[in-house]
């Protein structure tokens, strides 16, 4: 399958300008929060300035080039995981908006999605008073905000207190994310105790993969 990303630079250029006019004109309609396209217009800023500085062929040095072949790369990697998590399975866009925007229109034809292969990689932020946040990613691609193909979630389990759980019959249902991040609220009484958390992917027919390693938090009073 074709890259809907455009292999020159100058066509690049055009592209990104295109989707972003697109999404920014449509997001409240898609779903889209403002602060989900705060890091991709960011990127897009460096991109502007070190493309621009890049094309000037009399004036540029060496460092312009880097500068800019290094931009390219880190605004690309975004615009991956964004596509991936607020366009290409939104139901909110439709294909005609897909085909608009230069992206990939899906066959009609679907593939059962396979069992998950791979397990989450969460990482606790317990900062919060009474409150625990994991951040869940891919094991497989850990700097990607997207879930792997199929997947409908990730499962989160818990056990409070005592010594770290060896099966999951220790272990109790706290609820599925579908984005990446889940919140888990605590009581006062629950304070100072300690919390594991095992993670794992659920694709779109219930079909769970491996899990994860043991996360572990003191839930701070």
């Amino acid at each position: 399958m074709a890259d809907y990303i455009p292999s020159t630079d100058p066509g690049f250029d055009l592209w990104q300008k295109g989707l972003l006019t697109n999404v920014k004109a449509k997001q409240t309609t898609w779903g889209i929060s403002a602060d989900a396209t705060t890091s991709l217009e960011s990127k897009q800023g460096v991109w502007d300035n070190a493309f621009s500085k890049a094309s000037n062929k009399q004036n540029r040095t060496a460092a312009d080039v880097q500068a800019k072949n290094d931009a390219l790369v880190d605004y690309k990697k975004e615009i991956r995981s964004f596509v991936a998590e607020f366009l290409a399975n939104n139901s909110k866009v439709t294909d005609s908006d897909r085909v608009q925007m230069g992206l990939t229109v899906k066959s009609e034809t679907r593939t059962p999605a396979a069992v998950p292969a791979t397990s989450p990689l969460g990482t606790l932020d317990f900062g919060v008073r009474l409150q625990h946040t994991i951040h869940i990613s891919d094991e497989a691609t850990p700097q990607s905000k997207a879930k792997p193909a199929g997947v409908h979630g990730c499962e989160v389990w818990v056990k409070l207190g005592g010594e770290a759980p060896k099966d999951v019959s220790e272990l109790t249902y706290l609820g599925t994310s579908t984005g990446n991040s889940y919140i888990t609220n605590y009581e006062g009484k629950q304070a100072n105790i300690l919390a594991y958390y095992w993670l794992r992917w659920v694709n779109t027919r219930g079909e769970h993969g491996p899990w994860s390693t043991t996360l572990s938090a003191i839930i701070a009073g």
